[in-house]
């Protein structure tokens, strides 16, 4: 069964809960197995949901005994609902079942998110057999960036800013009809991303997008080819672009979820592969 999980009940399995965390086959993302993520960072976030009003830790209980964790998260301007953590002991199954019915009853009308490794095989089974639609199927690598030697800036690939948006968005509008991070949302927040892209004869070919994480620490969100026409080197330009200049930002990290086809030129870039990760969303009704 789950119940509400008090900053009393957190700390006392605390340790357990970082130990699930730190498995891939009893965990969801974000994952704590990167080699990025640290103990402290655990608790830090795990510890900030009880002071905040949008935020809420469950227990999952099993024969009297506690066998997971969910944070959860809302936005409500936007109906959108995920979760921060998702572990599980034993009995992943049952705990996804319980979770997805106190979701319907608390939050109709969002649109639910929920991300886990391929590697917790219960979780994501369960997930398909309820009719999630899997949105993402992504490759999570990390660059380490105070080892890398990013390209030569290159000329051709152009910073994005207010005054240029509307090329970016042109590419954009292309892939944005399920995701967050949509042209209007980017735009509104403009000032905590920094965006590349490339163009030939007026036209938008690719474009990186990446925003800060942590200290030190960048994720790249997506990267737009137009009309999905995936081109290897110009995905290594646009990599090698997003990587330079978070390292002139003083980064040390890069995130970069990408799909199969694009992995080869990641690594090839300097990222290095943590695992495959998948992304389930579901309207509640």
């Amino acid at each position: 069964m789950l119940r509400r999980c008090s900053e009393t009940d957190f700390e006392r399995y605390a340790d357990f809960a970082y130990e699930l965390a730190s498995d891939l086959t009893k965990s969801g993302y974000p994952t704590y197995c990167d080699g990025i993520k640290t103990k402290d960072m655990f608790l830090e976030r795990a510890r900030k949901a009880f002071a905040c009003e949008e935020e809420q830790m469950l227990l999952f209980e099993s024969e009297g005994r506690i066998q997971g964790f969910i944070l959860m998260y809302w936005l409500p301007k936007d109906r959108y609902l995920s979760t921060s953590l998702f572990l599980t002991n034993t009995e992943t199954e049952e705990a996804l079942y319980e979770f997805l019915a106190y979701a319907k009853d608390k939050f109709k009308g969002y649109d639910l998110y929920l991300g886990f490794p391929a590697e917790n095989q219960s979780a994501v089974n369960y997930l398909e057999r309820q009719g999630f639609t899997c949105i993402e199927d992504d490759y999570n690598n990390t660059a380490y960036l105070e080892h890398l030697i990013p390209a030569v800036d290159n000329k051709e690939v152009l910073k994005i800013g207010r005054e240029n948006y509307t090329r970016f968005r042109l590419l954009h509008s292309q892939f944005e009809e399920n995701m967050y991070w949509n042209s209007a949302r980017l735009y509104e927040k403009l000032e905590n991303w920094s965006i590349f892209l490339e163009e030939k004869d007026g036209e938008p070919r690719g474009a990186v997008y990446y925003t800060v994480v942590g200290d030190a620490w960048y994720e790249i969100f997506g990267v737009d080819m137009n009309r999905c026409e995936y081109d290897p080197q110009l995905l290594k330009k646009l990599l090698s672009a997003a990587l330079l200049d978070a390292k002139c930002k003083g980064g040390n990290v890069m995130t970069f979820f990408c799909d199969e086809v694009y992995e080869e030129a990641a690594k090839e870039c300097g990222f290095h592969c943590v695992g495959n990760y998948r992304c389930y969303q579901m309207h509640l009704t």
